[in-house]
């Protein structure tokens, strides 16, 4: 887990560094000692847990949680006073300092849930297409589908029933449904077409070949990143 500690005393940033050690977090740890540099760090690469201190330099902690989303806070401070606030932002636990390491590995047990329970919506998510059909909300498992086309007016969903490919149509486009998409099986081949690579059995530059026989056209611009996708 990458974990960010945002506080600006020397001694308290080492106290919980030890205790993360302690508790098998120091692995992947980095210190930042105002809200400036964090926010700079943030905006290169999230971490999975921040610690951030209320009073530090330049930008308090408060200021940094207006600006920051999808991460979990752990908030810690030397004063009950801004609890309320905090949870507003809704921070994983706050810390009242000084806090034991049992008070800490609590928090940080809660951390760990919400980034849990994160990680299993995603993928649910991930699993899944809802979209639009005939007027009713229909969801569809991403396995399977073979293959999206767009229209002028609408895009058709090919999926796979046993050996055989049907289709649905949604007057969604195929950009915004290529969003809902999982990225790591699904690729754009054409400006017209996507593609599902775990239904490819064949390619050359002019086509993809998928399990039920069916050939897609590749676009021209598309075939070096097919390429890489499909390691060849």
């Amino acid at each position: 887990m990458k974990i960010y500690i945002a506080e600006d005393e020397p001694l308290a940033a080492a106290k919980l560094k030890f205790f993360l050690e302690k508790l098998g977090e120091g692995g992947d740890v980095s210190l930042f000692d105002n809200g400036v540099s964090l926010l700079a760090a943030i905006g290169k690469e999230k971490p999975d847990l921040l610690f951030l201190d209320i009073q530090m330099p330049g930008m308090t902690g408060m200021q940094v949680l207006e600006r920051i989303s999808g991460i979990q806070v752990i908030v810690s401070s030397a004063f009950d006073r801004y609890a309320l606030e905090s949870f507003r932002f809704q921070v994983a636990d706050y810390l009242l300092k000084p806090y034991t390491l049992e008070r800490l590995q609590l928090a940080l047990g809660k951390a760990r849930e919400n980034i849990r329970l994160k990680q299993l919506d995603q993928q649910i998510n991930a699993a899944r297409l809802t979209v639009r059909v005939d007027g009713r909300t229909e969801i569809i498992l991403q396995a399977d589908i073979l293959y999206l086309e767009a229209m002028k007016d609408y895009v058709r969903i090919f999926c796979l029933e046993g050996t055989r490919s049907v289709q649905r149509l949604t007057m969604e486009t195929l950009g915004g449904i290529g969003e809902m998409l999982d990225d790591r099986y699904f690729i754009r081949v054409h400006r017209s077409y996507i593609v599902n690579l775990r239904q490819v059995t064949g390619f050359d530059s002019q086509q993809l070949e998928l399990t039920t026989g069916t050939k897609v056209p590749v676009g021209k611009t598309y075939r070096n990143t097919i390429r890489e996708q499909l390691k060849l």
